[in-house]
């Protein structure tokens, strides 16, 4: 049988334009930045656990979505993986969008319950905030992966106050609290055995 691994994807690279906040506001978020982050946090914190997982996207400049796809898929033949593109999200006009949501592929699939599980730790950790739910589309690096895999769209760059939320330190770990305790519950609903080696990550071949 396969290890349990989960696979952490994060937003776009530093030279992708439009991705952050406007100009204009005092304080700013770059989602490559931010998202780099927040999955370090997760994975530091799955670490710390002894549960296995990938950054596929260390680099800080802009990869493909294909080939993000391509190194998920190649993680898939070693390890029984899940997937997960952390985001966030920016509305046409600003100040209009706010929350969270969770996207799969359209149709039924065997990402929806792992999407599902997102939804409800969200409304758990964040009782205050809009849960803007489990949403559908074949976004590429979704539709082109061979594994559950969900992409997380954390709150509006273009928020006043979504933007100091996600910047607050209470803000911030609320947000890998939630992505970290989603995957527990993965793990235990689906009877996820976890082979504790605190030695793994020394292990790990990056592709």
């Amino acid at each position: 049988m396969k290890e349990f691994c989960v696979l952490i994807d994060n937003g776009h690279g530093y030279e992708t334009p439009g991705k952050c906040s406007p100009s204009y506001f005092k304080r700013r978020i770059y989602e490559w930045e931010y998202t780099r982050k927040i999955a370090k946090a997760l994975s530091d914190k799955l670490t710390q656990n002894g549960i296995r997982n990938i950054l596929i996207t260390p680099e800080t400049s802009d990869i493909t979505l294909s080939e993000r796809a391509r190194r998920v898929n190649e993680y898939c033949k070693t390890y029984n993986c899940i997937m997960i593109s952390i985001h966030c999200n920016a509305s046409q006009m600003d100040n209009t969008g706010t929350g969270f949501e969770v996207w799969t592929t359209k149709k039924q699939t065997n990402s929806d319950d792992l999407a599902d599980l997102f939804v409800e730790t969200f409304k758990e950790i964040m009782p205050g905030y809009l849960c803007r739910g489990h949403r559908e589309y074949n976004w590429t690096i979704l539709w082109l992966s061979n594994c559950p895999c969900v992409l997380t769209e954390n709150f509006f760059m273009n928020n006043f106050k979504d933007v100091d939320f996600l910047l607050s330190d209470d803000g911030f770990n609320k947000i890998v609290m939630m992505h970290y305790r989603t995957i527990q519950k993965y793990i235990k609903n689906n009877g996820i055995k976890i082979l504790k080696d605190p030695t793994w990550h020394k292990h790990v071949t990056r592709l």
